[in-house]
């Protein structure tokens, strides 16, 4: 009656085992979920936001920098976002504008007051620091994306689940489809079962990321989940701070903002 009792329960284990493991949501339905969340209970039509940022250079040195960001979603002609810097003074003015398009690659275009001068950012220039800070222009813009990606833009799996602050955080490693990302793959924190984004590792050959984002102190602003403290290290030296207020959504920001003609006015427009 033992052996039978212990068998009985062994097979009882095994299956609610097997029962979890099938349970267990795969990289693909964790990412579209998030989708659709941003799009329905979580959609939004336009943002603003003051960031403030402090760039620890690799030998100590630190620079800070204030800007403002407006966004603004369009799915016909893709979706828009304006960075003015406010201080300090020697790059009060400067103006970086985004336009992303499903499909293929980010148009921007950034504008420097002291040259008076609009210059697009292409090609090898991607890979740019972004004012100096541990951001490239590709980063600025993979950020906005990698939560969006489809099956047909990479393969997606779940590479560990760890527990944080009563959330379970999963691992995602992001292989793209196409070559021109800059990096070899991705891995995607997200946590569950809000589905947030909590961060980003950027690889390129190595087994190390090249780069890591971290997203944090996130907190529900009109009903969406918004991450006001960031931080993106490089391991080789120096890493960069974003704290990030003055939030708002939904603001009916008016579109001729987003547009390359405007930069050279668009100190004016967060004013």
């Amino acid at each position: 009656m033992l052996l039978g009792a212990l068998a009985i329960a062994t097979m009882l284990v095994g299956l609610a085992t097997g029962s979890a493991a099938l349970a267990a949501p795969s990289g693909r339905e964790l990412l579209d979920e998030a989708k659709r969340l941003n799009d329905t209970s979580r959609a939004w039509n336009d943002s603003s936001q003051r960031l403030a940022i402090v760039i620890h250079d690799a030998d100590g040195r630190e620079r800070k920098r204030e800007m403002v960001i407006k966004t603004r979603r369009d799915h016909d002609s893709g979706d828009k976002s304006l960075s003015v810097f406010l201080e300090p003074p020697e790059v009060r003015g400067t103006a970086f504008l985004q336009v992303t398009h499903d499909g293929r690659d980010a148009e921007q275009w950034i504008y420097f007051p002291e040259g008076q001068r609009v210059r697009q950012i292409g090609g090898a220039s991607k890979d740019d620091s972004f004012m100096g800070s541990n951001f490239s222009y590709r980063d600025l813009e993979l950020m906005t994306e990698l939560v969006d990606w489809t099956a047909a833009d990479a393969d997606a799996k779940v590479l560990a689940v760890t527990d944080q602050d009563g959330l379970q955080v999963h691992s995602i490693e992001l292989v793209p489809h196409k070559e021109d990302v800059g990096y070899k793959r991705f891995v995607l924190l997200l946590s569950t079962p809000d589905h947030v984004q909590r961060g980003i590792e950027f690889y390129t050959d190595e087994r190390e990321p090249k780069k890591v984002l971290r997203l944090t102190k996130i907190e529900t602003i009109d009903g969406i989940p918004t991450p006001l403290h960031l931080e993106m290290k490089t391991p080789s030296g120096g890493y960069t701070v974003v704290d990030v207020s003055d939030v708002h959504y939904n603001q009916n920001i008016d579109a001729n903002v987003f547009t390359k003609r405007t930069l050279e006015r668009a100190l004016e427009t967060v004013q």
